[in-house]
């Protein structure tokens, strides 16, 4: 197989081992610390001596390294790294920040909370429906319980002004809770209240108010009035239901709810695990339901002061440049209120000890304050270093409190020590830990029966707490604590075609066992190639070449004797020069056995292979083919995969579509470079497993994308008629990489554009041509369990869902199309958004369609979870953008080089 070494992800930098001998009260400061307050660590490695250029640590010039993020990823943030600057300007610069994730108001203006219950007008004009109707019936469980409302519902909407300004929304609440003049009960979003009865008088009401240090204005208005089924109305739910979770000991963290109190430690790894829920109140085709789903919050119980002491004992000499490029862009966790903050910035020439201006409530003065001082005052916290730097954040738009009129306030970032910041999530190192993600598992991958019991057990809990009862009951709500259950259907199972047909097993949907001793569909052979290895490894590179030889030919290929080139130095510049120097125009395969798994050389051999002298080419680990029981294994999917690269058509199945074409399309974005490599494939037989690919690599903005669309477009289109004969008369997209928010911007202006570029092609045939579009989302949250005897299980690959769910006014499914052996399985949901002159091909064929086409990725004997030209799409977009970083040649086009 084709080992990709994977990119520099978003967090890098695993917390290392702590000597125990190490005293906790370690510094920053250049000279030796006096005794300081334990630390939130129990035990932390030797402090830096100092972080100024002076004591030899790298600075924003001379020999720090960029190595692809860190200063790059700040500055295009608008933060900045390793700035240098006169420490004495920190009064003037702080005194328009927030420190320490102080809230400066509500989570956002109301339009902004109302994008997520807004359902974007995409349905395809004179679409009649969306069910299928072939398979067998399946009864499944939904993630989804049922929320009753009252028949006669009403509620207000009120708007509250505070004049100066109140910034906490606590403290907003809690004063409009002891005011006489606002309706009761009521619950509050931070910017309006929400009420069952109206605001008298109906003008509205202005009062002078007091709390703490605050006094002031406050103004209560009437806006409207809230009506089932409309955006408004979604939202007041979720307001209502956030309120019930207080009662229940949860939480808030981002949008999900945990219990951080039934944390899970796993000491060996310095991590913990809080359980919680996601939920939200979503419209669908069927009742009013709560959305329910298990969520799992992995919080470090290092902290970032800890990383940093790790990551200097381990790179004293470049440590700044290694430590912005580690932590720039981690999420992290204040356990002193709970919120997450993503790290923009580090301010390395600032220090927590420096001071700037604070009001102070109870003089009404102004005075200086250190940050220490602060956390030491506000959240009894004492820092221990007191020369740690400060770390930054950029506040999100949706996180700033909206101003009379709906404009918002001034983005204010917020000032962070290390000290008090928690790591979240796993870096890409420790996903490659194989006992840490098998701790994880234990916790994370949980069956389909445990899944769904605990979901029941949380809606019986909350239709059971007192509290809860009363919050949902102020407003004519109701739990009802059972899942709802949905009646989906199973696709019949496929036979796939090799030289010997194999019925697909429906159960598990793959067919790897089957390939031995099976020919492939249209098999091709490779005669002319060189084999490329280190002079270290020439014996396994020698007994690799046989054992790949035998598995071609139980596929029903061959290939001829390599030319074989020792490489004698490690050293990257030789390996692409010895390639390089042997490419010749009758060349079909550069075939590399790589010692390590180095990015920069792998992406000199593909760029060389790929842009400047197009030929195909395989790389290969030297330690996949070390174990002699896997070696056999690693050798036929390593023949498959070059064989399709070649252009080989591993094997088929069938899809009675004729003068067809259908196009994957995804997206990769470099937000280091602003950029967007749009990778997109075109079919060009009737089996839909040959295709040209197309990957612009786009700079500017929209204008630029769509005229590279139409680039394309007429390429593939042109290779589609030498081929066939005439131009398709269907095109079906399948559109990957697309959120929720993109839908009418894809519709209306990418789709758009697409149709008027095919109208110039097809002149007076477009009124003939059949075009749908499908827009696939991988990232949901629904779930559905099988229904067997007692027991709950994953669905089988094939089961489909296309009502009580789907969303209302779309032409959507849940399609589950994999097998897993581990967990729960997520569905993928379609929704199609466009549909023109193509009314023959009904909701249940495009189901069908879809299911077929996860039998074609040539890279696994299976089924796998969308369509495969979807993912040749998303494998294309991200060669090109994580290793290419240029277009490939046209030469090589037409073959699945990607792979």
């Amino acid at each position: 197989m084709s080992q990709q070494p994977k990119g520099r992800g978003r967090a890098r930098g695993r917390s290392g081992p702590r000597p125990e001998e190490v005293s906790s009260g370690a510094s920053f400061a250049p000279a030796p610390a006096a005794p300081a307050p334990a630390p939130v660590a129990a035990a932390r490695p030797a402090p830096p001596p100092g972080l100024s250029a002076q004591a030899g640590v790298a600075g924003p010039s001379g020999d720090q390294q960029n190595t692809g993020r860190g200063v790059g990823r700040a500055v295009e943030r608008g933060g900045a790294a390793q700035q240098a600057g006169d420490p004495g300007q920190l009064s003037e610069r702080m005194a328009g920040l927030r420190v320490g994730g102080e809230a400066s108001g509500d989570r956002g203006g109301l339009q902004r909370k109302l994008l997520r219950f807004q359902l974007a007008n995409v349905r395809p004009e004179g679409a009649a429906g969306k069910k299928g109707s072939s398979g067998a019936p399946v009864q499944v469980m939904t993630n989804f319980v049922r929320i009753n409302t009252e028949d006669k519902w009403c509620a207000y909407q009120l708007a509250a002004d505070f004049r100066p300004m109140l910034g906490a929304k606590p403290l907003r609440e809690k004063l409009l809770n002891d005011a006489q003049q606002v309706p009761k009960p009521f619950v509050y979003d931070g910017g309006c209240l929400y009420t069952k009865q109206p605001l008298a008088p109906a003008e509205g009401v202005k009062f002078a108010a007091s709390i703490k240090s605050w006094s002031g204005e406050v103004a209560i208005r009437q806006v409207g009035v809230i009506e089932k089924n409309t955006p408004q109305w979604l939202h007041l739910m979720n307001v209502v239901l956030g309120k019930t979770q207080s009662h229940l000991n949860m939480q808030m963290v981002g949008r999900n709810f945990y219990y951080p109190d039934q944390a899970t430690k796993l000491p060996q790894h310095r991590m913990e695990v809080w359980p919680g829920f996601e939920m939200a109140i979503k419209p669908s085709d069927g009742p009013l339901m709560l959305h329910v789903d298990v969520s799992h919050k992995i919080i470090h119980m290092s902290t970032v002061l800890d990383v940093m002491y790790d990551m200097y004992n381990r790179n004293p000499g470049n440590f700044q440049a290694a430590a912005t490029d580690a932590l720039v862009g981690q999420i992290v966790l204040t356990r002193h209120n709970n919120k997450t903050y993503r790290i923009d910035a580090i301010e390395w020439d600032k220090r927590v000890t420096e001071t700037f201006p604070r009001y102070n409530k109870s003089t009404r003065q102004s005075e200086e304050i250190s940050l220490a001082q602060y956390f030491a005052q506000t959240y009894n916290v004492n820092l221990s270093d007191s020369e740690q730097p400060i770390l930054m954040s950029k506040p999100r738009k949706r996180d700033l409190p909206p101003t009379k009129g709906g404009r918002r306030e001034q983005a204010e970032n917020v000032l962070l020590p290390p000290e008090v910041c928690f790591m979240t999530g796993l870096t890409d190192e420790m996903r490659a830990d194989r006992n840490l993600m098998k701790d994880l598992a234990t916790f994370t991958r949980i069956d389909p029966s445990t899944r769904c019991g605990k979901l029941v057990k949380f809606a019986s809990t909350m239709a059971q707490n007192r509290e809860c009862q009363r919050v949902l009951g102020e407003f004519g709500l109701a739990v009802a604590p059972n899942a709802v259950e949905a009646t989906a259907r199973q696709l019949a199972p496929e036979t796939v075609q090799m030289t010997k047909p194999i019925r697909v097993d429906p159960e598990r949907a793959d067919w790897d066992n089957a390939l031995k001793g099976n020919g492939m569909f249209q098999p091709v052979n490779c005669k002319n190639w060189i084999f490329v290895y280190s002079q270290r490894d020439e014996q396994a590179a020698a007994d690799f070449c046989q054992k790949l030889s035998r598995a071609s030919q139980s596929l029903g290929m061959s290939f001829g004797e390599p030319y074989v080139l020792a490489v004698a130095q490690d050293r990257d510049q030789l390996w692409v020069k010895t390639i390089e120097e042997n490419i010749d125009q009758g060349l079909d395969l550069v075939f590399c056995l790589l010692p390590s798994n180095k990015k920069q050389r792998y992406d000199s051999i593909k760029r060389l292979c790929y842009v400047n002298k197009p030929v195909p080419s395989q790389c290969v680990l030297t330690k996949t083919i070390r174990n002699p029981a896997k070696v056999m294994s690693v050798a036929t999917k390593v023949a498959l995969q070059i064989s399709c690269k070649l252009g080989d058509v591993a094997w088929a199945v069938s899809i009675p579509m004729r003068r067809t074409m259908i196009v994957g399309m995804d997206t990769y974005h470099d937000k280091r470079q602003s950029v967007s490599v749009q990778g997109i494939v075109f079919s060009l037989n009737e089996t839909f497993t040959q295709y040209y690919s197309y990957s612009p690599i786009v700079k500017g903005g929209k204008a630029e994308l769509h005229n590279r669309l139409e680039v394309g477009f007429n390429l593939a289109l042109q290779k589609f008629r030498e081929k066939n004969g005439d131009l398709p008369t269907r095109i079906i997209l399948y559109r990957d990489g697309v959120g929720d928010s993109m839908l009418e911007e894809v519709k209306n202006s990418e789709l758009l554009q697409l149709k008027q570029s095919l109208s110039k092609i097809y002149g007076e045939r477009m009124s003939s041509l059949g075009f749908k579009a499908i827009v696939v989302k991988k990232l949901v949250s629904s779930r559905m369990f099988r229904k067997q005897g007692s027991q709950l299980r994953n669905p089988a690959p094939g089961t489909v869902l296309d009502d009580v769910i789907t969303m209302p006014n779309f032409v959507d499914f849940f399609l589950v199309s994999q097998y897993v052996n581990q967990g729960t399985v997520t569905p993928t949901h379609y929704n199609m958004i466009e549909d023109v002159n193509d009314a023959n091909i009904k909701p249940d064929q495009v189901q069908q369609l879809t299911y077929k086409l996860t039998h074609l990725y040539f890279n696994w004997p299976g089924t796998i979870r969308v369509p495969a030209p979807c993912h040749y799409a998303h494998r294309l977009a991200y060669l090109v953008g994580q290793n290419l970083m240029e277009e490939p040649s046209p030469q090589i086009c037409d073959r699945l080089f990607f792979l």
